[in-house]
């Protein structure tokens, strides 16, 4: 909220694979969006075992306080399925204008809302819809694992939208046709394909 506003790039979030966790992309897929729908310029995506540069010859080892993050060689790091998921997301991304986008929580139901931010982060308690966009042209929604996206809120008068989801997974995508808002300008939110998260676009086609 301060002005003049700067634009800020995620640089370091949760290292794909660290833990010994063999990859966890849905904390990726989550990270992504969160940052990208919240107004961040950019993502930065890391994977542990590339900025060790381990490889199957000689592992890094442990770090200045004694203790290994992960010995998974970089040949391995590179090719979790978080990197190419989220090389999906990007992809999807740049067919609009995101450097434009803006965020806008209250054009979902339920959403973020101000109270959340005063609340300790934890695990499911903060996983909301998020949405951002250009009002009149394009709105993106990530709805999170397990949150389920009731309804899409102050759709513009005179404005047409076309509707599909992004399955962030393996990037297939569903129509689901020109939205058709109620007399208040909300519309509700087919039921997801599959339970896991999804990205649902609309786009604009034209002025009613």
């Amino acid at each position: 909220q301060r002005k003049p506003a700067m634009p800020v790039v995620e640089g370091e979030v949760l290292y794909d694979g660290i833990g010994a966790t063999g990859g966890y992309p849905q904390a990726q897929r989550w990270l992504f969006w969160a940052c990208i729908l919240n107004g961040a310029a950019g993502f930065t995506y890391g994977a542990n075992g590339i900025w060790q540069v381990n490889t199957r010859q000689k592992l890094y080892g442990p770090s200045p306080h004694g203790m290994s993050w992960g010995n998974t060689p970089w040949e391995d790091a590179y090719q979790l399925p978080g990197s190419e998921q989220l090389g999906l997301a990007k992809r999807l991304l740049a067919r609009y204008p995101w450097w434009q986008f803006e965020p806008h929580p209250e054009w979902t139901e339920p959403g973020w809302t101000k109270e959340l931010n005063d609340l300790p982060f934890t695990c499911g308690r903060h996983d909301v819809p998020m949405a951002a966009g250009i009002p009149r042209k394009v709105r993106f929604i990530y709805i999170p694992l397990g949150t389920w996206l009731q309804w899409v809120k102050e759709i513009e008068k005179k404005v047409r939208y076309r509707a599909k989801f992004f399955n962030p997974v393996n990037g297939d995508e569903q129509n689901l046709g020109e939205v058709k808002p109620d007399a208040k300008g909300n519309w509700k939110c087919p039921r997801m394909p599959m339970f896991q998260d999804w990205v649902l676009v609309l786009e604009a086609i034209g002025a009613k």
